[in-house]
């Protein structure tokens, strides 16, 4: 008996391990409709995020990432919602080409994306794809907000100037 003890123990043991090493996570979508609620996020973001624009969305540990499709308009009113959240720097990643909206664990697409918001933490990231109804030309994003690159753009230069 206490030897059977020892190993469901020792088997504990590891799994913990690998849990605290980030290893296996706990994750699941969200369904249709309004979000459950947050209460670990700042106020004013739940109120931005829970959106009729919003696709899909999934967590994974103690991270949320939401995928939603939409106009310039419905992008940069929530963006500056999630900018004037306190104690959250918010951060912009402009993509080319059409973002899809899918869950590490799907097998397949289950929308197309125009924006994602990911919240890990008191940080958001904000993806932005510039092949769908978001344009560049009209988009309007607040000062306070860090802006980079995706990178597509940049690899394909490069590709094609290694090219011979």
């Amino acid at each position: 008996m206490l030897d059977h003890l020892g190993v469901q123990l020792d088997v504990m043991g590891h799994v913990l391990e690998h849990v605290a090493c980030g290893q296996f996570g706990a994750g699941s979508d969200y369904m249709p409709g309004d979000l459950p609620s947050h209460e670990d996020w700042a106020d004013g973001v739940y109120d931005a995020v829970n959106q009729p624009q919003r696709v899909h969305g999934f967590y994974v540990n103690f991270s949320d990432t939401l995928s939603y499709k939409g106009s310039n308009a419905e992008l940069q009113k929530m963006t500056q919602k999630l900018a004037n959240a306190k104690g959250t720097p918010t951060g912009i990643v402009l993509h080319a080409g059409k973002g899809i909206a899918k869950s590490p664990w799907s097998k397949k697409p289950v929308d197309t994306a125009d924006w994602s918001v990911t919240l890990a933490g008191n940080r958001i990231t904000i993806d932005i794809w510039l092949g769908g109804s978001v344009t560049l030309d009209q988009l309007d994003l607040p000062k306070a907000v860090e802006i980079k690159s995706g990178g597509e753009i940049e690899t394909f230069i490069k590709r094609h100037n290694e090219t011979p």
